[in-house]
């Protein structure tokens, strides 16, 4: 029996409706979607939370700050009290990275959402020894963990792969990025992953497939 990809479409837009509507759509032909809070201004995140109520049991929403390749322009405390906005609603799942849960003590404890902790190397891949500590750390705060690096080579897809082997009772998201890592967003459905992430048109983070690509893949579920 043939499988179908599961995916989560990244949804950006200018405006709420825009996104609200790129929402609507993507869920339409998508099991999830992730909701870029980011693109937005801040005064305009809460509105598009309460007119998406009907999405967010299969939305995640993310607020990525410019530091982690995100668009959020303000102070980083102005950013955890959206963050404590956003979780409010009860999305799916909130993305919320690694770096702000350790600089912000009893964030997790605040944030009533399920939370996917996050961490992204848009430089490279670490090696094995360090991904394996960071994913245990990673663990400590939540069982919904994603790790992105940027591949160069097949040894960086593989090392990033090969954390599927010590994810425990993890729900893991883990891939590399670029090129070069580009094949990973589907071995990782094989190995596990809840889901890979596409876009709706153009990419929004480097190596991503859009989703009327991926539809046209064989895949034929795991062996």
């Amino acid at each position: 029996m043939t499988l179908h990809h599961t995916t989560c479409v990244s949804v950006t837009g200018e405006t709420p409706g825009s996104m609200l509507a790129a929402l609507e759509s993507s869920l339409g032909m998508s099991e999830y979607a992730e909701l870029r809070l980011d693109f937005l201004s801040r005064d305009q995140v809460g509105g598009l939370m309460e007119s998406a109520a009907p999405y967010l049991d299969r939305t995640v929403c993310t607020l990525r700050p410019a530091a982690e390749g995100g668009r959020f322009v303000g102070t980083e405390s102005e950013r955890v009290r959206l963050l404590e906005e956003i979780s409010g609603y009860g999305p799916y799942m909130l993305d919320v990275e690694l770096a702000a849960i350790q600089n912000n003590p009893g964030l997790v404890d605040r944030l009533g959402a399920d939370i996917l902790v996050s961490w992204h190397d848009f430089e490279g891949t670490p090696e094995p020894d360090e991904l394996r500590r960071r994913l245990e750390a990673m663990r400590r705060y939540s069982s919904n963990v994603k790790m992105a690096v940027m591949a160069h080579d097949v040894r960086d897809v593989a090392t990033v792969l090969g954390l599927y082997a010590f994810r425990g009772d993890a729900t893991l998201v883990a891939f590399a990025m670029g090129w070069a890592g580009r094949f990973s967003r589907l071995c990782s459905l094989y190995l596990g992953s809840p889901f890979t992430y596409v876009s709706m048109g153009a990419a929004v983070a480097p190596g991503q497939y859009s989703l009327e690509e991926i539809k046209k893949i064989p895949y034929l579920g795991p062996p």
